[in-house]
Formats: structure tokens, C-alpha cells, sequence
């Protein structure tokens, strides 16, 4: 799921105290061809963030009111819990001031443009919707700042997939494309193994409806569900699954920026999957306007320290994903302000972190660098002998737990097949004795 950072409000006393930091730590000199810079101020509720490291906190099951729909299963059925809404730039209602407009379904996704849907599955003419004519619901999945993941079955091929809805309708154009241009960055880099599978995305009376796989939860509710203590083998094999998804993004030129466990989807086989492309960044000739419009920096807890400096660059997703292992190895709650926030920018691993072995610490201590330029690229990462040797372990062990997998599934079917045989056959040599008798 994806949350997005909140509007900022900004004092003279932090940007004094930003001023101090950038002095402190240096500035860099980002090339024209991989980083933007733009001037930012400290956010103001860093001030007022958790000081410390904590243990992970368990979580309770998420509860809500039952639907009308008899046919949707309660979300406790569908996943053990989950992460609490993070501030949002849309935390106040629709204004009467934004009209809305009733709009027809419009595909936004090649899969849906090149090959429109049978009239035998969606009847524009009904008064019901495309998603709700095309898919049954099956249950909610989660809920974030900006939108909804339903666990929904297609009514044509019968298969399991999530469909993310947008929480609030449009607020205008530039509203509009903001999010479509979620969409359109998620289309863009698909596909690749680590990464989230897009099948289609539409809109529809003012609401972005984008379908993906079907996972098994989020990498956050997985580490929340893991027994306490230190998980480095977890940790290596994660690092292995995003480095090479990041390797992906940067080849193209591409930057995440919200790289964070809440947005990495796991597979029923362990294969992790990056999503949440709301915050992609192209590193091109026009990344200066978009940054300008959209100010990216994702979550505070994981963000590099130069973006508060307005410095753009693949060196801040690789601290994001240092700072995600770091919180996965260790089991522990990131702070996202305060002491604990500036150590860790500081370039300073938590005490709880010396219980990881030495090779670990090494690459954790490598890509938390406080200057952007000190920290390795991914290829330099993926070159390293420590992860080399952990991530054909990583390979060998996908490989082996996706082959059994498919086995189970196709014994399945088999199974179910021999059944309907079995069932029929008998039927025949039945029902002639008691039509005899």
C-alpha cells in the first residue's frame, strides 16, 4: 500500500537547524545527468517524531463494519493486519468547490486499450460500473491515505487479482494526473520478477482503478508476524530481491523514492515484489519541472538525508533500502524524527545493529552514508562477494520453492480432474441398475 507525505508546514527555528545540518554533513554537487537540486526547509513534525529505536510493535487485526454485500468475506480473512494511515495531503474532504463530473470508464492501461473488454462481460448501457461488472468482491485487502486494495475474483478467466482504488474522487487536472501518472510510471517498468505485475488500469467516475497480482501480504506485515530477535538471513535475501529491483529501475533511469517495506509485496514462494510507483521519478531533461510540481521525498522515516536539500538522485533510494533492512534484520520500530532519525544520518548504526554479523554491518554501514556520493551504486552493491554468495542462494531457493508450488498446483488439478471422471463414470454405471430396478 502506499502513503505519501503529508504537506509540511515549516519554522524559522528548523530552518536554522537545517542550516546547521547541511553545514555540518557538507553539500554535494549532483550531476546534471542523475540528480536535481532544489532548495527544501526541515519538515516541521520531525520535531515532534519518536526519539529512539523500539522494538516492532505487533499490531492488532484490522476491524471494520460489515457490508451489505453478503458475498465479501471480512478482512480478518484476508490479512492478519494492517499499517495505520499515515498523514495525507487529501486528510480533508472533497470541497463543494471541486465539481464532480460523472465519467465514463476510460482504459488508461495498453492490455485494456488494444484489446477491449467482450460486451459478454462489461455492458456500458448498465448503470453498474466496470469494476463492479467485470469483478465479485472478495474482500479488502488494506487501506491507505490515498486508496483502497480489494481482493477481487475476474468474472471471466476466474482468476484472483487486487484492484487499488483511489479513496477520493478527482480535485481538478492536476489532481487527475498525479494519479494517473501512477498508472502510467507502474506500466512503464514491467515487467521484471521483483516487480509488482500490472495487468489494467482504468478510471471511472473520477476514481483510478489500478489491478496487480495477487500477493501474500506486505513485506511490513511479514516482518511483523516474525518471531522477535534478529532475521539476517531474511535480511540478505531481501536485500538481494530489491537490489535487483532498484538495478532494474535505475538501468532505465528511473528512481523510486519511496522505497519502504509498506510498499513491497510478497509472493505466496517468499519473492519479493517492489510497487507503489506513485513517486517515480525519471531522471531526464523535464525531472526538474516534475519535481517542482510534485516535490517528492515519500516517507520521512526512510528518506535520505540530501532530499532535504532538494537533491535527486538513485543514491537515495539505495539509503531507503539500507534503512529497510536495517529496521527488517534488527525487528525493529524506525523513528522518523529526532535523535535516533539524525544518528542514522549521521551515518551512526542503532547498538541493537551489533548483534548482525560483520559482513552485514559493512554493507548496512556502506549505504547509510550521509554524503550521496560516498554511498555504492546497486551494481556496485550486487557485485559484492557477501551478496553474490547470498543471492545464488536467494535464486536457488526461489527456484526450487516456486517449482514445488507449481507441482502442488498441477496435482491439484489433476486431482480435481480424476474426481469429475470418477464422479461421471460411476454416475453411468449407476443410474441404468436403478433405473432397471
Amino acid at each position: 500500500m502506499r502513503t505519501l507525505k503529508s504537506t509540511l508546514c515549516y519554522t524559522p527555528r528548523q530552518r536554522a537547524s537545517a542550516g546547521s545540518i547541511d553545514q555540518k554533513e557538507g553539500t554535494m554537487s549532483p550531476s546534471v545527468d542523475t540528480a536535481v537540486t532544489r532548495v527544501l526547509p526541515l519538515p516541521t513534525h520531525f520535531a515532534h517524531a519518536e526519539q529512539s529505536f523500539s522494538l516492532k510493535k505487533r499490531r492488532h487485526p484490522f476491524c471494520s463494519s460489515s457490508t451489505s454485500n453478503s458475498s465479501v468475506s471480512t478482512p480478518d480473512q484476508l490479512s492478519r493486519s494492517l499499517p495505520p494511515l499515515a498523514p495525507s495531503k487529501e486528510s480533508l474532504s472533497v470541497s463543494r468547490f471541486f465539481q464532480q463530473k460523472a465519467s465514463p470508464w476510460t482504459p488508461l492501461s495498453c492490455s485494456l486499450s488494444q484489446l477491449a473488454p467482450p460486451e459478454s462481460v462489461y455492458d456500458p448501457k448498465k448503470q453498474q460500473s466496470y469494476f463492479n461488472q467485470c469483478f465479485t468482491m472478495l474482500g479488502l485487502l488494506g487501506r491507505g491515505s490515498f486508496g483502497e486494495v480489494y481482493k477481487v475474483q475476474n468474472n471471466k478467466d476466474g482468476r484472483l487479482y487486487a484492484v487499488k482504488r483511489s479513496l477520493n474522487r478527482y480535485r481538478g487536472n492536476s489532481d487527475r494526473n498525479r494519479k494517473v501518472r501512477e498508472a502510467r510510471n507502474h506500466e512503464r517498468v514491467c515487467p521484471h520478477p521483483h516487480i509488482l505485475n500490472l495487468v489494467a488500469a482504468w478510471e471511472e467516475c473520477g476514481r483510478l482503478y489500478i489491478q496487480t497480482e495477487l500477493c501474500h501480504t506486505s513485506l511490513l506485515l511479514h516482518a511483523e508476524s516474525q518471531t522477535p530477535g534478529n532475521d539476517e538471513r531474511g535480511a540478505w535475501w531481501y536485500l538481494c530481491d530489491l537490489l535487483s529491483a532498484l538495478d532494474h529501475l535505475h538501468s532505465r533511469s528511473f528512481v523510486h523514492m519511496d522505497l519502504k517495506p509498506a510498499n513491497v509485496l510478497v509472493t505466496a514462494s517468499g519473492r519479493l515484489k517492489l510497487g507503489d510507483f506513485g513517486l517515480l521519478l525519471e531522471l531526464n531533461e523535464s525531472s526538474l519541472e516534475k519535481v517542482r510540481e510534485d516535490d517528492p521525498g515519500g516517507d520521512p522515516r526512510y528518506m535520505a538525508p540530501e532530499l532535504l536539500r532538494g537533491e535527486y538522485g538513485p543514491a537515495a533510494d539505495v539509503f531507503s533500502l539500507g534503512v529497510s533492512i536495517l529496521e527488517l534484520a534488527c525487528n525493529i520500530e524506525v523513528p522518523n524524527g529526532g535523535e535516533g532519525w539524525q544518528q542514522i544520518r549521521h551515518g551512526h548504526l542503532p547498538e541493537v545493529a551489533r548483534g548482525l554479523s560483520t559482513d552485514l554491518q559493512k554493507v548496512l554501514q556502506m549505504m547509510l552514508s550521509p554524503e550521496p556520493s560516498e554511498r555504492p551504486t546497486v551494481p556496485e552493491l550486487l557485485a559484492l562477494p557477501a551478496v553474490r554468495k547470498h543471492r545464488w542462494k536467494r535464486h536457488a531457493y526461489l527456484i526450487f520453492t516456486e517449482t514445488m508450488l507449481t507441482l502442488a498446483f498441477f496435482c491439484r488439478v489433476v486431482v480435481d480432474f480424476g474426481r469429475r471422471i470418477f464422479s461421471s463414470l460411476y454416475l453411468e454405471s449407476v443410474l441404468p441398475r436403478i433405473q432397471e430396478d
